[in-house]
């Protein structure tokens, strides 16, 4: 197991928890101390990351303020938290509930809580020489260790419906975290999924490689090496996102390019091509990439950069016969263009709107809740039912 060295609490100056402002490294004195936040987001974009060190030292950065879809995000997360802390009371467990506040406090009554054998611990805290933070849940297991007959194992709350490789950063912090206070390492850390089911993972399978994360990131932070905005999984709720879109914009970046990947921006810079309006002007073959594809991405940029000089472009591609337009069956009187959207963190997930476009007007059918959503789909399919009653030879587009 790997070592991680418990500083005293005690000699530690208060850490206040940032809330839920996407994560900052922060420091303790001299030292910066990480979070399981942290890592996630260092494992998800490096730049990111050098972005919070830049930050944290002062650089002249403006973080932007939580998106609303964060907000809700957020919002839908404690409560689904809040959900299975009842739950487990209900169920007649004893917890123990951390008031989350000063770090190293909390860290103390987490170690006291556990020192009495509590069946649930809320909101857990740990404080290592350079890693800390809150769990969700410590659940006792009737498994031996210095505390006791009894130890501990980490459960964490996520909307998600399955676990999702980034959960498992999280857990082995923890749990090693744990380990150093009852002298044994969990065989086990758990998901409480959004869909109410739960996820075990056994911790030998992940902790080479969460362990691995963690050492990438202190190496990291200890001896920066150069990062640069690209566009990621993780762009939409990061808080660096605009920064990182000006940026891009100053410097004519080839990731503007709509459906470019890294391996093509790395081949066609290695061609010399290091922007969008180089790649528009280029005639010929790039090393590395198909013919075809070559040739896609130079019109695709020569669309984007025309658009940054006057109106909106288009080019139409030469017709090609059982393809493309030629697939689409003769519009019809009475065709229906439609469309869903739905919210997968609500509970049980929820399809909120059906839309349809017919006539030249729009109808909506809305669902806030379980019960409306039936009624909505009733609604729809009996206008669809009427609609082609009417139309016999009409189709509905998707």
């Amino acid at each position: 197991m790997l070592r991680i060295r418990v500083t005293p609490v005690e000699v530690i100056p208060s850490w206040v928890a940032l809330g839920n402002q996407g994560g900052q490294v922060r420091t303790i004195g001299n030292t910066i101390l990480f979070s399981a936040t942290d890592l996630m987001r260092f494992v998800g974009c490096a730049h990111a990351t050098a972005l919070d060190l830049a930050y944290m030292r002062g650089e002249p950065l403006t973080p932007r303020e939580d998106t609303e879809d964060a907000a809700l995000l957020q919002k839908q997360g404690d409560a689904h938290e809040a959900a299975h802390l009842e739950k487990l009371k209900d169920a007649g467990n004893g917890v123990v509930e951390i008031a989350r506040g000063d770090l190293a406090q909390n860290a103390d009554e987490t170690r006291a809580a556990l020192a009495q054998g509590s069946q649930i611990i809320f909101q857990g805290a740990f404080l290592a020489e350079r890693w800390g933070g809150w769990s969700d849940f410590l659940e006792r297991v009737e498994r031996p260790s210095l505390l006791g007959p009894f130890s501990y194992e980490v459960t964490d709350t996520k909307l998600k419906r399955k676990a999702h490789p980034k959960h498992v950063l999280q857990l082995v912090l923890y749990s090693d975290l744990l380990a150093e206070i009852q002298g044994v390492m969990p065989e086990h850390a758990h998901v409480q999924l959004g869909d109410g089911t739960r996820a075990t993972l056994r911790l030998a399978d992940y902790a080479h490689y969460a362990r691995g994360a963690r050492a990438k990131l202190e190496v990291f932070v200890a001896s920066p090496e150069p990062t640069r905005p690209i566009p990621c999984a993780d762009c939409s709720l990061c808080r660096w996102a605009d920064h990182c879109d000006a940026v891009l914009t100053s410097q004519d970046s080839l990731f503007q390019v709509a459906n470019v990947t890294r391996g093509q921006v790395k081949k066609l810079e290695a061609s010399g091509i290091e922007t969008m309006a180089a790649l528009a002007r280029h005639d010929g073959p790039v090393r590395g990439v198909a013919s075809a594809t070559a040739e896609k991405l130079v019109g695709q940029a020569r669309l984007q950069h025309a658009r940054k000089t006057g109106e909106p472009a288009f080019e139409l591609r030469p017709a090609q016969p059982g393809k493309g337009f030629d697939l689409l069956p003769r519009p019809q009187a009475g065709d229906l263009f439609y469309d869903i959207e739905g919210d997968p963190h609500y509970e049980g997930g929820l399809e909120y709107l059906h839309g349809v476009w017919a006539d030249d007007s729009f109808h909506a059918f809305w669902a806030h809740d379980h019960a409306a959503e039936a009624q909505a789909l009733e609604r729809l399919l009996a206008f669809f039912r009427d609609r082609l009653t009417a139309y016999p030879e009409a189709r509905i587009y998707h």
